[in-house]
């Protein structure tokens, strides 16, 4: 008999989540309700998706197949046309007409790698029942015909559009097809090539809820007015959350675009000029480049109840800032409620300034502060869902990964047992900085 010590016998139980788990004889006996909803969340580990661990459900027993299988297709990944021929052959090999069509009522999210070939509108019409469209365009312009089958295989089911595109001209072909989605995300990055003016379609009689850009370009937020005029105008008056990152977009246009319900709003900064007033519904406010001298609070409107910075410069005067940011609170009548800093804490003897006056801010005015580090996003599956703002609900609830320390914990590891960094350290971390490689401090000392 072999005899096994208590860390070793835990060490051989399955984890929870994992098919082993699940099948074994402490779990038999539910009913199959309760082993969809346990798979359905079983499925994840850490915000991702185990896809093995589903096709190895799909094989427990003849009871789970169904089941597992649906969740299995409920999120479908295809990089190029071959990985779309071997899904619709998945599809249609099904012998049972029924079970077919659950394979393809169960498709919620498909990301796919398209170019300009025409078998990208077998797959869509394949999916009848599809909520949310994640595409990749590597090629310049669609055919006409391809275009014409894609308008008439998108399934009108669609309220959620994420596009990375290298040319203008393709995007500006596809999105007058998507009339009734209600969120949309444009990721222009590597795109140099300027907007063409004028565009060469108007955009669709759209109501968007939520619209993301990203162009790291300078002057590239053209595809913003153009998403908000002519048909899409709709848009200006059920705007609820806007995310922009182009670094010389300027806020003030949202006023002449007559966007007036906006929520939420995340810009590069605020700057003295800006001009934000007319928002006096925004709630939340993201500033995801602050790192310039100019960069004030006084604009924002009084509605603000949650502040997002993303990491300071080290040049900035941070008591300028907290004065400003004073200012601001008390003409706002202290509406402030919770500030979150996206910030990297790399070094034992960085120095931390910027977070211990924002914190010591937060906590003499009763504010709750949150230190994000790493940012978020750093961990997969770490991303803003399209999901619309609840009435009630700011900020907005994220999901966060189980890597991720608490916000007070990060913060007091941060604060305590800190050091002051010495000026040769300081000459070090800012040649490394600028040369982008790593320089011993003893480099720097004298011989």
């Amino acid at each position: 008999m072999v005899t096994l010590s208590q860390r070793s016998a835990q060490r051989l139980r399955p984890q929870v989540g994992h098919p082993d788990f699940l099948a074994s004889k402490h779990t038999v006996g539910l009913p199959i309700e309760i082993w969809v909803l346990i798979l359905r969340e079983a499925q994840y580990d850490d915000l991702v998706p185990r896809y093995k661990w589903l096709r190895r459900y799909c094989l427990v027993c003849r009871a789970w197949q169904p089941h597992a299988q649906r969740l299995l297709f409920t999120h479908v990944f295809l990089r190029g046309s071959g990985y779309c021929k071997s899904f619709i052959t998945a599809i249609l090999s099904s012998g049972d007409p029924a079970h077919r069509e659950r394979l393809q009522m169960s498709v919620r999210t498909v990301s796919m790698l398209m170019d300009h070939q025409d078998i990208y509108p077998d797959v869509l019409q394949l999916c009848p029942d599809m909520r949310e469209l994640h595409l990749s365009m590597y090629h310049a312009s669609f055919r006409p015909d391809v275009l014409a089958r894609l308008a008439a295989a998108l399934p009108r089911s669609i309220r959620a559009l994420r596009v990375r595109t290298y040319h203008y001209t393709a995007l500006f072909q596809l999105l007058p097809l998507f009339s009734g989605i209600e969120f949309l995300e444009i990721d222009c990055h590597g795109h140099n090539a300027p907007m063409p003016h004028p565009p060469p379609s108007p955009p669709p009689p759209w109501c968007l809820r939520e619209l993301r850009y990203s162009n790291r370009q300078r002057g590239t937020h053209g595809p913003i007015e153009w998403a908000l005029s002519g048909p899409g105008a709709g848009s200006r008056s059920t705007l609820e959350a806007l995310r922009v990152e182009c670094p010389t977009f300027d806020p003030s246009i949202l006023s002449s675009l007559g966007i007036c319900n906006l929520r939420s709003l995340a810009i590069p900064r605020v700057s003295t000029g800006d001009s934000l007033s007319q928002l006096n519904r925004l709630e939340e406010i993201w500033m995801t480049c602050p790192r310039y001298p100019s960069l004030t609070f006084l604009p924002l409107p009084a509605s603000i109840r949650h502040l997002v910075l993303h990491q300071l410069s080290e040049d900035a005067n941070y008591e300028h800032l907290i004065s400003d940011l004073s200012t601001y609170y008390e003409q706002a009548n202290r509406q402030l409620k919770v500030i979150t800093y996206h910030r990297r804490c790399e070094g034992d003897i960085e120095s931390v300034e910027d977070i211990r006056m924002l914190h010591e801010f937060c906590l003499s005015r009763n504010i709750e502060f949150r230190l994000m580090d790493p940012p978020y996003g750093f961990y997969a599956g770490e991303r803003i869902p399209f999901e619309p703002l609840s009435p009630s609900e700011c900020p907005r609830l994220l999901p966060l990964s189980s890597r991720r320390l608490s916000s007070q914990n990060q913060l007091a590891s941060v604060l305590v047992n800190r050091k002051k960094p010495t000026l040769t350290q300081k000459i070090a971390d800012t040649a490394k900085k600028a040369f982008r490689s790593p320089i011993p401090a003893v480099a720097l000392a004298r011989p």
